[in-house]
Parts: C-alpha cells; sequence; structure tokens
C-alpha cells in the first residue's frame, strides 16, 4: 500500500551577496545607475586626495603650539590667572546639570554626559595644560579639573531621586546655577578672594558660551510672547509686536551691537551701571527672539482651527486653550527651526569681536598677531575655533534630532 508524501516547502535562500552587507550598500547608493557610478568614479578619487591631504597637514606639517601655549587665553581670555578658581568653580556647578540630564532622560542625555566626563578625565591627565602657559599644570588645576566627574556624579543622584529629579527642578537649579556662576565671575567686593573683575576683562570661550545662554534662555519666553502678541486681538499691543520684529529682523545683528555700544548710552544716566557684555548680551537676545517668534507664530498659524474651537466649546478659556493646547503643539513642530536659530545665536556671538570683546575667534586672532613667533599659525587657529564651534553646535544638533525623535516631529 502506498503512503502519502508529506509535502515540505523547499527551504528559503539567502538573499545574493551582492544584495546585501557593504557591496549591496556600495551598489544602491554608489552605482545604482550610470549617472551616479559615474558620479562616484570621479568624486571619490578626488574626496581621498583631498582628506589625505588634509590628515597630512593636520597631523604632519600644522603647528599646535599656539593651542597648547595658550589654553589660558583661549578659554577664558584675559581674566585674571590668580582668580582661575572661579570659572574652575563655575565649571563644577555646570557639571551638576549634566549628571541630572543624564538621569532624568537617559538616552542621548546619558551619552553627551558620558562623553563630557570622558573629555573631563583627558583634560585633567594632560600633563601640561589649562591656566599656566608651557608649565606643568598645578595640583589644584587638577583637582578642579577632575572635581567635575565628583559634581557629575552628584548631578546624577539628584537626578535619580524622585523628589528632586524633575524638570521644574532642572530648570530651577539651572538658574540658580547661571545666576551665582555670573555672581562669581563678577565678584563681591569686600570678600577675600572675590575681588571684583570688570565684564571687559571676560574673554574666549567662556565669554561666547554666556552670551550664548543668557541668549537662548531669555530669547524663548519673549519669542513665545511677542508671537501671541502679534497674533492679539488688541490693536496696541499687535502693532508694538509687529514693529519690534520687523525692526529687529530688518536690521542686521552687526548695527544693532555698534547701536548698543555708541547710541544706547547716550540715552542713559552717566554712571548707569551697564557694562558692554550686558548691552551685548540684551541686543543679541532681542535679535534672536524676534526670529524665534516668527518661528513659533509659522508653528500657531500650522494648526487647525477646529481644535481651538472645540476646546472653547468644552468652556475652556483662552488663556487655556493657548498654553496647553495650541502652544505646545506649535513649538513641537517648529523644534527644528527652533534649534537652527539657537544654533545660529551660538555663532553670531563671536560678532561681539566687532565692538571690542576677545571671544574666542578674536582672542586668537590677537594672539596670533600680537606674537611674531606664532605669525605662520592663522591656520591653526581658525581651525581649532571652527572645530570648537562646530563640537557645541552639533551637540545641540544631535540633541534637537533625539528630541524630535522621541516626540514623533513629522510623523502621524
Amino acid at each position: 500500500m502506498a503512503t502519502a508524501e508529506t509535502w515540505q516547502p523547499a527551504p528559503s535562500l539567502p538573499p545574493p551577496r551582492i544584495e546585501t552587507g557593504w557591496i549591496g550598500w556600495a551598489r544602491a547608493n554608489l552605482f545604482g545607475n550610470w549617472l551616479s557610478g559615474l558620479v562616484t568614479v570621479v568624486t571619490v578619487p578626488l574626496i581621498v586626495w583631498a582628506a589625505w591631504r588634509m590628515l597630512g597637514w593636520l597631523f604632519g606639517t600644522a603647528d599646535w603650539t599656539l593651542i597648547a601655549s595658550r589654553p589660558q587665553q583661549y578659554l577664558i581670555g584675559l581674566y585674571p590667572t590668580e582668580l582661575a578658581w572661579r570659572p574652575l568653580t563655575g565649571w563644577l556647578l555646570v557639571s551638576i546639570l549634566f549628571g541630572m540630564a543624564a538621569a532624568m532622560w537617559g538616552g542621548a542625555a546619558r551619552r553627551i554626559a558620558i562623553g563630557y566626563g570622558a573629555v573631563t578625565v583627558l583634560l585633567g591627565v594632560l600633563p601640561y595644560g589649562l591656566f599656566h602657559e608651557g608649565v606643568v599644570m598645578p595640583w589644584w588645576v587638577r583637582a578642579f579639573i577632575l572635581g567635575n566627574l565628583l559634581t557629575l556624579g552628584i548631578g546624577y543622584l539628584l537626578g535619580m531621586n524622585p523628589k528632586t529629579g524633575r524638570p521644574r527642578n532642572f530648570v530651577l537649579g539651572g538658574i540658580a546655577i547661571y545666576v551665582l556662576l555670573l555672581l562669581i565671575l563678577i565678584g563681591i567686593p569686600g570678600v577675600p578672594g572675590m575681588e571684583e573683575v570688570a565684564p571687559r576683562r571676560w574673554g574666549g570661550l567662556m565669554l561666547n558660551l554666556i552670551l550664548a545662554v543668557s541668549g537662548i534662555f531669555f530669547a524663548f519666553p519673549i519669542g513665545v510672547l511677542l508671537a501671541l502678541g502679534r497674533r492679539s486681538n488688541l490693536p496696541v499691543v499687535k502693532v508694538l509686536c509687529v514693529v519690534f520684529i520687523e525692526v529687529f529682523r530688518g536690521v542686521p545683528l552687526i548695527t544693532l551691537l555698534f547701536m548698543s555700544q555708541v547710541l544706547v548710552p547716550l540715552a542713559l544716566p552717566a554712571n548707569f551701571p551697564v557694562d558692554s557684555v550686558t548691552r551685548a548680551a540684551i541686543v543679541i537676545t532681542l535679535f534672536s527672539a524676534a526670529y524665534t517668534a516668527e518661528n513659533i507664530r509659522g508653528g500657531l498659524q500650522g494648526l487647525h482651527p477646529g481644535q481651538a474651537e472645540a476646546a472653547r466649546a468644552l468652556g475652556l478659556p483662552g488663556w487655556q486653550v493657548t498654553t496647553l493646547i495650541q502652544l505646545p503643539q506649535a513649538i513641537r513642530n517648529v523644534i527644528p527651526a527652533i534649534v537652527g536659530q539657537f544654533i545660529a545665536l551660538f555663532k553670531d556671538t563671536s560678532l561681539v569681536y566687532i565692538v571690542g570683546m576677545l571671544d574666542i575667534l578674536e582672542m586668537g586672532r590677537s594672539i596670533v598677531q600680537g606674537n611674531v613667533q606664532f605669525t605662520d599659525n592663522g591656520r591653526e587657529n581658525l581651525i581649532f575655533v571652527a572645530a570648537v564651534f562646530w563640537i557645541f553646535t552639533y551637540t545641540m544638533s544631535y540633541v534637537s534630532r533625539r528630541i524630535e525623535r522621541n516626540l514623533g516631529v513629522g510623523r502621524r
């Protein structure tokens, strides 16, 4: 008697090797058609040749003595060397925020904190470096730098605590640390070791960061208020907001910086205590707030009006409709534009050299022009400054992309 044979499917064959791995990637992206293959054949050798020349110059011909011999000036400008412990103390306080962010949000924040800690260790173990030119780093400077690992851990523990690890506490802590940092840098007359240091002596990367943080922190809420005011039904409020936005968007930032240093003092009393750094920070903030307002207004206009009508039908007052329904969605939709504006703000801080401030770019230029031995190191100076700006801007862009991914920006 014949037995029925059981049917079994044929085993699945693996995909062709030319469609997987790096061979498949190259075929799909570099040699997908004859035009793509031609462009690849022409450009890849040029890119390899340029990269080889650049790497050969960076690690062979380039002279980085300029950067290694002037770390203090690149970081804190003309801030007194004997008071360098004060910027270092502010650095310790900032590390607390990195630790809290790593514990509270994890993911990208944790990776950034790990990279921040790795850089701190690297700077702390270098034999030469910060705040002393050409000599071995003093033990107290090394202790301050490596102490950031301790404050980073303290911040992580605070972020892990359910009572302290809240976004509201993080924001309030950031504000408190920022105010305390400014107080430490300026000094308190009459207190030993806290001699007053005029803001005109601030410089280097410290000046860029202070101006950028001030601008970002204040420009965002001001921009939100301006965007809401421009959409207001009150004619006076709307006209004032429109005039403010159009004036600051229509005038170059360089012109506004000149006006803040030349024209604004004419309108103030002779002994009015507003230094040049404060005036520059105010102008940069207002300039960025005008662009931020237009970004947020675009997000508000992109919302369907039926949402506001439904909220009003449920009995919600106007301020709740704006703050709970419209504004969160608008900000979520324009995160790329807002972060792009903040990145532009950080880069625009280098323009303060026009009004006599020694930011990191101007400080490097003055070192090159003021020392005969560094006359030929202009390229090294510019590449170093560009790398510093790129690190900060790329970090901001990376955090923005992670926030967009978590919030589902661009996806329904």
